[in-house]
Order: C-alpha cells, then structure tokens, then sequence
C-alpha cells in the first residue's frame, strides 16, 4: 500500500469532522442498479468548489480493506489503478457542483460500498464523504441468505436473568449486503439490537449475526418475536419466528 493510501486511511474518521475550510462531500447512503446497466454513484459538495480538487474513489467489500479504484485530477486526467479498467469513469458536474463515478455495464460482484474523497496540496486539504452501498440487482449469480437461524435462551428452565437473549444467523448470502430487522407483535423493535460484523466465508459467500436483548416478559402467548433477513441484490426476504416456549 502507497504511504499516500496508508495516511487517507489512517485520516479518514478525523476527515469526516473536518474544520471550516474543508471540502463537505455528501453521498447518499443506498443506491441500487440492475445488473447490466450503468450505475451512477453522486458526490456533490456542500462546502467548497470541485474545480478546486483533486477527487479520488474507494471501493470497499464487506470483510474487506478499502481499494483504490481511481484519481481524477483537477485537469481532467484519470489516473486508475490496475484492478480497475474503463468500466469506472470519474465525472465532475460543475452546475451541481458534485463528482460521479459511472460505473458501466455493472455486475453483480461490483456490489460494495463506494467513498469519495476530496483532496488538494498533498493531502494537507481533504475530507470524504460518508459512503455510498451500491446494491446490484438481477444478477444471476446474486443469491439469497441459504440459511437463516434463529436461536435463543427463551426455553431456558430457570431464566437467570429477567432479560431474553435472541441470535439471527444469516449464512451463505451473496453479495454482501444485507439488512435484518427485529419485530415483536407485528411492531418493529429497534432498542437492545447490536449488529455483527458481516464475515467473508472461504467459499466467497458471507453471513453475519443480529443479537436482540429485551425484557423477557415481551415474549408472551400473543406476541411472537420475529427476525426478518433482507437480502438487497436477490430481493428475497427470510423470516423466522420465536415463539412463547410450552
């Protein structure tokens, strides 16, 4: 890794709280293409002026380290790094005052979050946006979670603790976005969920967890628990339920 590469990364967090005289990228942060399409990832700039910077694009896959797909200097030249062909093409909007990465003909594998960083004099001056999750639907090879468990400590004989404890294991999903979204009742529930981080398998799949905790009296006769796994390419959704233990 280039030392330019290694101190953007090391700088990254303290960028996205840059003083007064930072550039502001703003990126939006879902979108979604269908496969063979050109998928179009906006960055406009809410503080400063894009003929004043260097822009450069990050490409990062969940369970992965960021890679460095291009720089589009402020003369115009593109500058790619060799795992990134023509595909990517870097564009600056001076009307709307935003960079684009136009992505061609885009595939399914091309599924990951997308930054954009504004740069000038060396890194002295620079600030990326938050991310930007490009989805790719359609693809033949987008499939589905292949397994979705549900476990908990609700059959427990003789609870210690007043609190229940529930796991959502998502497993073999491809690409590797997913959402998984808890509900009690038919009421979503959003307090006491802690997300795991999404995992790259040996085989190029992924899975990730969701543990729930809330007070065990909320699993009653009349309000099973559910979690609800989203996979964003394929469309699929999987639910599984948990319900009041004999």
């Amino acid at each position: 890794m280039s030392s330019w590469v290694l101190h953007l990364c090391l700088s990254l967090a303290l960028s996205l709280h840059g003083g007064a005289f930072q550039p502001l990228p703003v990126q939006p942060p879902q979108v979604s293409f269908a496969e063979g399409t050109t998928a179009v990832l906006r960055c406009p700039l809410e503080r400063g002026e894009i003929q004043d910077y260097h822009a450069f694009w990050f490409r990062q896959k969940p369970g992965d380290r960021p890679a460095h797909i291009l720089k589009h200097h402020i003369d115009g030249q593109i500058e790619r790094t060799n795992a990134f062909n023509e595909r990517f093409v870097p564009v600056r909007d001076a009307g709307a005052n935003a960079y684009a990465l136009q992505i061609q003909a885009v595939r399914t594998e091309d599924s990951a979050t997308y930054w954009c960083v504004a740069e000038i004099n060396h890194f002295n001056t620079f600030a990326s946006g938050a991310g930007t999750q490009l989805s790719v639907t359609g693809g033949k090879s987008a499939k589905a979670p292949a397994s979705v468990t549900l476990l908990s400590d609700a059959a427990a004989p003789m609870p210690d603790s007043p609190m229940l404890h529930a796991l959502c294991l998502a497993k073999q999903f491809y690409p590797g976005f997913v959402e998984i979204k808890w509900s009690a009742a038919g009421n979503a529930v959003s307090e006491g969920v802690t997300p795991g981080a999404v995992v790259l398998n040996d085989n190029g799949s992924y899975s990730t967890t969701s543990i729930l905790c809330v007070p065990r009296n909320l699993l009653s006769s009349n309000a099973s628990i559910k979690c609800s796994v989203h996979h964003y390419s394929s469309g699929a959704k999987v639910e599984r339920s948990l319900e009041q233990p004999c």
